[in-house]
């Protein structure tokens, strides 16, 4: 491809920025399913008590809109409002329960498949 002038350059890099701009979107929105997939399956269920009717904490899982304050892309991924105070104690532990450590736990294991992902969608 070959330019012949100033005018047709800046349309060319202005095509080019919407086109990566819009693969940005789509490997940031992709990457934060991949982490929300698996920390649903990493999230544990409460194993004492009597929980029926309860939902599951899993089912609390909660991935927020795309930000793009700065030229940054970003999704946070997480639990909701009403059980998302809940996570932190098994995660953490307390004085009867050892720390379990999910939401560490399934940002290793997603690591590789989100930069999978962001190739995969920078690429299309």
């Amino acid at each position: 491809m070959s330019v012949t002038g100033e005018a047709e350059l800046i349309a060319n890099l202005q095509r080019l920025d919407k086109s990566v701009e819009k693969k940005a979107r789509k490997a940031t929105r992709d990457g934060a399913t991949v982490f929300e997939n698996k920390l649903k399956s990493n999230t544990p269920v409460a194993r004492y008590g009597d929980h029926s009717g309860m939902t599951p904490l899993k089912e609390h899982t909660k991935k927020g809109s795309l930000k793009t304050a700065s030229g940054d892309y970003s999704i946070d991924v997480g639990y909701d409002k009403e059980k998302g105070w809940i996570a932190h104690f098994p995660n953490v532990g307390t004085s009867k329960q050892r720390p379990q450590h999910f939401i560490e736990k399934s940002q290793e294991q997603s690591k590789e498949a989100i930069l999978a992902k962001f190739v995969e969608d920078l690429q299309l």
